[in-house]
């Protein structure tokens, strides 16, 4: 059985913390994970959740430039393999 997503009436808005973050994506349990991250660290949600971005965007950022990276050799099996053999 299909479940029906779930919309919000057209008079509830998002909460959004410090003007740039909506939380509206997070459920109950992600945001309390979070909450506890930031104690444990002695900031605010914003900066934990400025971090994750930041992370998420490098980790992005150097996969795109992995593949720039690799060195790419013919593939003369042959001639390899005849080379080991002496």
């Amino acid at each position: 059985m299909k479940t029906t997503p779930k919309t919000r009436p057209s008079n509830v808005t998002s909460f959004i913390l410090e003007g740039r973050w909506p939380l509206a994506g997070f459920d109950q349990r992600e945001l309390r994970r979070l909450i506890k991250t930031a104690k444990r660290n002695g900031v605010h949600l914003a900066d934990v959740l400025s971090e994750a971005v930041e992370s998420f965007v490098a980790k992005c950022e150097a996969e795109a430039d992995l593949e720039e990276k690799v060195i790419k050799f013919p593939r003369s099996l042959k001639a390899g393999s005849a080379m080991l053999a002496t």
